[in-house]
């Protein structure tokens, strides 16, 4: 095996060699001039044995500053410095090791610059949010916050501020609702005006930490529009069926009216007075629907046995039970929910599916019951969702639009979900929650 002098072995080794050799010399002179060999011996040690120890310290000096350099180069890494770069030509034995940690030094750096472009695109976008965005950690002191949080808030400075310290601006209605950590839509009244907040309250990870991230926004102007619309649409629906039942009906009254002053074909009497009934009841049954969405009462809610429900229902649509009934009894209003199973399998069974693929499935969840209505109809036109559930919109040519919206007030009365969602195969998803007890007396 080769050594080279270059490497801290190769160095021990050649030096062994020649202090062995030095030794032997040293001591084959001394013996020659006549001193004894125990003597010749201890001279020759006491004159090699300096000349070992400074070699041994020369060696190990320069492997000391190189894994000292070495050394000194992680600390800087550990300090987010990464712009050192060690030279390796002057020492062999660290000479992969130093290439090395340059090498990491480099790819650290390009990572640490490409994570900082990362953090400052995505913090420009958070800051243009129109949302206000706060991050709270376990203490729930503000570390996080953007430009909107800074508006809403009312505050310039937030950083390291408890978060209930920062919102005595904010309408008491608001205030309480943050202190609860409500998610959703947040209602009310103040100065004679409504006023609408959504809120979302989320646990998220930061550094290995718990931490809390609130995202809130006024959207009282956006749902004032949004209810302008709605009004919107709602006169000139209703308009159109004015229109429709009263045009037929006012030109049947005059040539009734013809009829009656001529005294002809008065056996057509009787056929347009029943065109005019059917007319009428029509658009009495209209406004009813009408009447019935503007004037819902508050749930009266109770404990209901489940069974004898979904009995009476299937009698009116029929569905298949896709599981027994988890439990057998919940907590609702008989009366609204069983128009809300009536609303949402009669849209099944007039979506175009079987009556074979129209089910029903119960789930208990927690303190809920979830209720699912499936179909194989041809379910929501992707993106259309959201509208669904609003009041007035309708995909069938002569519907009111006011089901599924009857079935979203009722449900949310009940502090409940409604969720639409397309099936892979083919279909549409319906899916509400109900309380299975009385959460008050708790």
């Amino acid at each position: 095996m080769k050594l080279k002098w270059s490497s801290l072995a190769g160095k021990m080794a050649c030096f062994c060699a020649g202090f062995i050799l030095m030794l032997v010399a040293m001591q084959f002179g001394l013996t020659l001039l006549g001193v004894p060999f125990e003597v010749a011996t201890g001279v020759s040690l006491l004159l090699v044995l300096p000349m070992v120890f400074v070699c041994c310290e020369m060696i190990f000096r320069q492997h000391k500053r190189a894994i000292d350099t070495l050394t000194n180069g992680l600390k800087s890494i550990q300090d987010g410095d990464f712009s050192i770069r060690l030279s390796s030509h002057h020492n062999a034995d660290l000479t992969e090791a130093l290439v090395m940690y340059n090498k990491l030094a480099q790819n650290i750096k390009h990572q640490r610059q490409s994570i900082n472009q990362r953090e400052l695109l995505l913090d420009s976008i958070v800051q243009a949010s129109p949302m206000g965005i706060v991050l709270l950690d376990t203490f729930h002191h503000i570390v996080y916050f953007n430009n909107e949080a800074t508006q809403l808030l009312q505050r310039p400075k937030l950083d390291g501020v408890p978060l209930h310290q920062c919102v005595d601006k904010l309408p008491p209605n608001l205030q309480r609702a943050i202190a609860e950590r409500q998610t959703g839509l947040i209602s009310f009244e103040q100065n004679d005006q409504k006023q609408s907040y959504y809120l979302s309250f989320k646990k998220v990870m930061m550094n290995q930490k718990h931490h809390q991230l609130l995202v809130f926004k006024n959207v009282s102007n956006e749902l004032s529009q949004e209810e302008i619309n709605m009004w919107k649409n709602a006169i000139r629906l209703i308009s159109h069926e004015l229109n429709n039942s009263l045009a037929p009906i006012s030109s049947l009254t005059t040539s009734a009216k013809t009829m009656v002053e001529q005294s002809k074909h008065l056996d057509m009497l009787p056929d347009i007075l029943q065109t005019i009934d059917q007319r009428t009841t029509h658009l009495s049954s209209f406004i009813a629907k009408y009447a019935q969405f503007a004037k819902l009462p508050k749930p009266n809610m109770d404990y209901h046995e489940l069974a004898p429900l979904f009995e009476q229902v299937s009698q009116l649509y029929p569905f298949q039970l896709l599981a027994p009934l988890p439990v057998e009894r919940a907590f609702f209003d008989l009366a609204q929910m069983e128009q809300v199973l009536i609303n949402i399998l009669k849209n099944a069974h007039e979506s175009g599916s079987k009556s074979d693929d129209v089910a029903v499935k119960v789930v208990k969840d927690y303190a809920r019951l979830r209720i699912a209505v499936v179909d194989r109809g041809s379910g929501i036109i992707d993106g259309n969702h959201h509208q669904a559930l609003l009041p007035f919109y309708s995909t069938k040519a002569d519907g009111t639009g006011l089901g599924l919206s009857l079935c979203n007030d009722i449900v949310y009365a009940h502090q409940g979900h409604i969720k639409l969602k397309n099936r892979q195969q083919g279909g549409l998803m319906v899916e509400f929650d109900i309380p299975l007890q009385d959460t008050t007396t708790i």
